[in-house]
């Protein structure tokens, strides 16, 4: 293990860019799950306006990641680690004992929040694809019974494959 010259000088700033990030990321999820419930609901503009505000989360863990490695880089320095070799775990086990534990625990701390973030994100895609699957069955039974029942992404119908018939209402295949 090495010790550092001045041991709090590129600690301090690593950490509070890390803090930064957590808080973000507690946000995120935060918006993820108010997502969800107004998806739930049924309430679009909500839903809609939630997703702006997901942007501009996102935007911000793209900002504070971005000044994380200037703080990084000096700490990967002082502690002679290569560009290559820079994990959190990394930088703990370089760093002596009193200063390690907050990066073992904002590490800790990071992965998990990174890991709730996945599955929420995870769970409103879900919900998502049921929801346009529900839509493309309601849109399939409100229309004519010359019409094709699959719907593209764009919401128009799908022409039929060449040289097959129009699937028609209470057809299998």
């Amino acid at each position: 293990m090495l010790t550092l010259s001045a041991p709090s000088a590129p600690v301090e700033p690593f950490l509070h860019h890390l803090a930064a990030e957590e808080q973000l990321l507690t946000a995120a999820i935060e918006k993820g799950q108010e997502l969800y419930a107004a998806l739930r609901r049924g309430a679009v503009p909500e839903a809609h306006g939630l997703g702006a505000e997901q942007e501009r989360i996102a935007a911000g863990l793209r900002a504070a990641s971005a000044a994380r490695l200037g703080a990084t880089g000096a700490l990967a320095a002082a502690l002679e680690l290569a560009p290559e070799q820079v994990t959190l775990a990394a930088l703990a086990e370089r760093l002596p004992e009193p200063q390690a534990e907050p990066v073992r625990a904002a590490r800790a701390r990071l992965a998990a929040l990174a890991a709730e973030l996945n599955r929420i994100q995870t769970r409103n895609a879900n919900l998502l694809g049921h929801l346009r699957s529900f839509f493309r069955d309601v849109l399939a039974e409100c229309g004519a019974d010359d019409t094709p029942i699959r719907y593209g992404p764009s919401g128009q119908w799908l022409p039929p494959a060449p040289n097959q018939p129009l699937l028609r209402r209470g057809t299998i295949t």
